[in-house]
Order: C-alpha cells, then structure tokens, then sequence
C-alpha cells in the first residue's frame, strides 16, 4: 500500500486562521513531496426560489444578493492574501488556488475526492454556519481523512499520534485511511477498551497492521469498566503529550460529535490538539 501524501486539499475560510492551515499544508506537502490545491469555503446565499416566496422582491432581493457578493468577495481577498504570502516560502512546493464559481460549500467535498488528505481549521475556530457544515460534508462524503486544526499556538508537530480503536469494520478502514499521517509520526498509540465479546480484543489486530507496515506504535488497553469518553481521551492525549488525535466511526461516532461538532451539531469548544476525523 501506498503510504505516501501526494495531493492535499486546503479549505480555506477568508479568516485569520487560513495562513496558519496553509503554512501547515506546505509544510507537509514539502515533506512528502505533494502537491497543494487550496479552496475557498464560500458563504451560501439562501435558495433565490425560496427568497421570492418569501417577499424578498425587487430592490430588497438585488440587495441581498449584492451584499452577499460582497461578502464572498472580501474572504477571497484575505483567503488568496493567505495563500500568496504562504506560498511565497515554498517556492519548490506546486500549489494552486480556487475560488469555486458555484456558490456551494459542499463543492469542496467533491474537491477532496482527488485528494489523498483534507486540511481546515477545526470549525469552533472558524464559527460559522455555512463553514461548520462544509466541515462535516467533508467527513461525512469525501471519502478521505480531514485534519482540523487548532489555534496555532497549540498545534504540535505530530511526532506522537493517538489512534481510538474499535474492532470493526469502520475502525479498520479509518486505520488503513490515516496511514500516511501516522507514517509521518516518530510514535503511534492505540488506545482501546478491553472487550471481552471481540473477537480480537485490544488493540492487538490495529498493532499489527502497523508493525507490518514500519510504524513504531504501542497500545493501551482500558479495562471494561472505564468509557472512552472525552475527559478520559483528553487526559491520555495529555499525559503522551499526544498532538494528533485520531477518530474513526463517521459521524454516528459520538466521539466525531464530541471533538467536531458538539451537542446539537454546533461547533465544540475550540480543540486542545490537532484532530484527524475520518467518515
């Protein structure tokens, strides 16, 4: 299997943040010899049919679509400023940026398909509606990891990974999905709960594609009475000084709920650590 990263996807929001998440997908385009298409995540004006039945007519219906023009393009100005200045640092690295002509935040979905990898601010960052959705269509139909990332002040290098495992079907492919991320880390843990009703309790069988696949990695094995809830992962990321946190399960995971989305499909609180989600 190829373990390599040779196309990453960047979305982009037209925030502040933008120049740290392309400054971290230059850095591991460059490391992994990739190549780099950024996109811009575009507000979504509201369906024109659904405005005209409303009463928004006329003059109030120009405007509308006028200030929301605006609008998308004051993000492009900041996202592609982003982009150039970033850019200007890796002058070997190839990278492209795209403004999607449609005014679809799920386009970036289907953009991610020719990719191996998609890179974004993790959406309490960037709280907005259309950015948070545009997040969770990208975990739910890309097909492909997604790396949110925090504030840059707490984003790590990456050299120790926390893989959650469970013995199923959706656990094994995330596995197989997040290859190329953990291939880039000095250490890789898993974690899971000692199940007494698997078949291969532990984190025995996820231990053992890694080893087969040159990947340093260690497991840790809760005992049956304790959850994996939140408060406990967090508390093992901290002791291990972990800095990527990997999540499998799509999101009928409670988990992707939990460090993604939060109760109510709202962004949760803003992350401690970069997170690797994987639908």
């Amino acid at each position: 299997m190829n373990t390599a990263l040779k196309q990453l996807a960047v979305g982009l929001s037209g925030s502040h943040f933008d120049e740290m998440v392309m400054r971290l997908a230059m850095q591991l385009a460059e490391r992994s010899h990739a190549s780099v298409d950024a996109y811009l995540i575009r507000p979504v004006p509201d369906d024109p049919q659904l405005l005209l039945a409303s009463g928004f007519l006329g003059e109030t219906f120009k405007t509308f679509f006028q200030e929301a023009e605006k609008t998308i393009a004051a993000f492009d100005v900041t996202a592609r400023a982003s982009f150039d200045a970033v850019k200007s640092k890796f002058p070997d690295t190839k990278a492209r940026y795209h403004n999607p002509l449609k005014d679809l935040a799920r386009e970036f979905t289907t953009a991610v398909w020719s990719a191996d990898l998609a890179i974004m601010a993790h959406p309490a960052l960037v709280n907005l509606h259309y950015y948070k959705n545009a997040v969770l269509d990208t975990i739910a139909d890309s097909a492909r990891p997604v790396l949110l990332l925090p504030e840059e002040k707490r984003l790590g290098d990456f050299k120790h990974v926390l893989v959650l495992w469970r013995a199923d079907t959706h656990h094994a492919q995330a596995l197989s999905a997040a290859l190329p991320m953990l291939a880039l880390a000095d250490q890789v843990t898993i974690v899971s709960r000692d199940d007494e009703e698997s078949l291969h309790p532990g984190g025995a069988m996820a231990m053992q594609y890694l080893t087969a696949h040159d990947i340093n990695a260690q497991t840790v094995t809760v005992d049956t009475d304790t959850r994996l809830t939140p408060k406990v992962i967090e508390a093992l990321c901290d002791e291990r000084d972990i800095s990527l946190l990997v999540i499998g399960g799509g999101l009928q995971s409670d988990l992707i709920d939990s460090f993604v989305t939060g109760i109510g499909r709202r962004a949760s609180k803003k992350p401690n650590r970069a997170l690797l989600a994987i639908g």
